[in-house]
């Protein structure tokens, strides 16, 4: 099946989601921090809080209507496949930017090895030097 986002900042929540969703428990501070501080960055700029809820539901909708899920965490080969997509639609400063996005995501609320493994494939696949989850 796979997926193409319209524009950079769909590809972004995307990203979101597969941390949030990464343990099956989407958590009060993880909730938190999206609006109090990736809404705020600069490639959600200028989005109001209900645009953001929007883009966020609507991105969620489409990434669970074309992938096998649980009800909340996408199949593995589906979040390889959300990366892949994700990477094609950013350049190399929004995917950089993705990268600490969802690293500093999976650590509001404590991380989780779920997530170290889809923090991983983001570096590999963005081709990010450096590990940000051991600081």
């Amino acid at each position: 099946m796979g997926i193409q986002f319209d524009r950079p900042v769909e590809a972004m929540a995307a990203i979101t989601w597969l941390i949030c969703s990464a343990d099956d428990v989407g958590s009060v501070e993880e909730r938190d921090f999206l609006h109090a501080h990736v809404r705020n960055t600069q490639d959600f700029s200028g989005m109001s809080r209900d645009d953001f809820c929007t883009l966020l539901a609507s991105t969620r909708t489409k990434l669970f209507k074309n992938f096998d899920n649980n009800g909340f965490c996408l199949a593995p080969p589906a979040i390889d496949e959300v990366i892949t997509s994700a990477g094609a639609m950013l350049n190399a400063d929004q995917k950089f930017q993705a990268y600490v996005m969802a690293v500093e995501l999976a650590k509001s609320d404590g991380l989780v090895d779920e997530e170290k493994v889809i923090l991983e494939k983001l570096r590999s696949r963005f081709q990010i030097s450096f590990d940000m989850t051991n600081e």
